[in-house]
């Protein structure tokens, strides 16, 4: 997978990823980073879950995130930052990968591309002459074309996560999302 190089700064709780960007020179993200219960770093960031359908807090671990966010942006800089369709063929080359690495793509691990895909863009964004950071309008719109996308190209590889009341509590279960939207009628 090619990535863009980077470093993780720690401060206190706060923990720093600065990319060298081809297009952008060195681009900087500031995240709330905790540590782990196995001693392992995490950084916080705000994920929007269509399941519940609200906005949450959800943390990664920072070397996945920062190679994640890495190869988003080298996405980005190689479908042309200024192309209309760079979105687009972004998602699709991180959803098409991931299907062929997992044979599906379940609903958390869209919403966080997703999430990842509006950091690394705000990110690159600011970097540009008069950069203005996305609005959360602007942000919904991205996340209801991605959302949009992944129904209509990735229907057959979507997992939707439900939650069964069970005598030991809440117990997560995977349907699949043309059995989701059956279900809906």
């Amino acid at each position: 997978m090619a990535t863009l190089s980077y470093k993780i700064l720690h401060s206190g709780t706060e923990a720093t990823l600065v990319f060298q960007s081809i297009s952008h020179g060195e681009v900087r993200v500031a995240f709330k980073c905790i540590n782990t219960p196995d001693g392992s770093k995490g950084l916080v960031y705000d994920c929007f879950n269509a399941t519940i359908g609200r906005t949450m807090q959800q943390v990664s671990d920072e070397n996945e995130f920062a190679n994640d966010l890495s190869y988003i942006i080298y996405l980005y800089e190689n479908h042309g930052f200024t192309d209309g369709d760079f979105l687009i063929g972004t998602f699709d080359a991180i959803i098409d990968k991931h299907i062929r690495q997992y044979n599906r793509i379940v609903d958390t691990d869209l919403y966080s591309t997703i999430a990842q895909m509006i950091i690394a863009l705000n990110a690159l964004v600011q970097k540009e002459p008069n950069g203005i950071p996305l609005n959360e309008h602007g942000k919904h719109n991205i996340l209801e074309m991605l959302m949009i996308r992944a129904e209509e190209k990735y229907a057959d590889f979507l997992y939707i996560t439900q939650y069964a009341r069970t005598p030991f509590g809440l117990q997560p279960h995977l349907i699949s999302f043309n059995d989701f939207k059956k279900n809906l009628k």
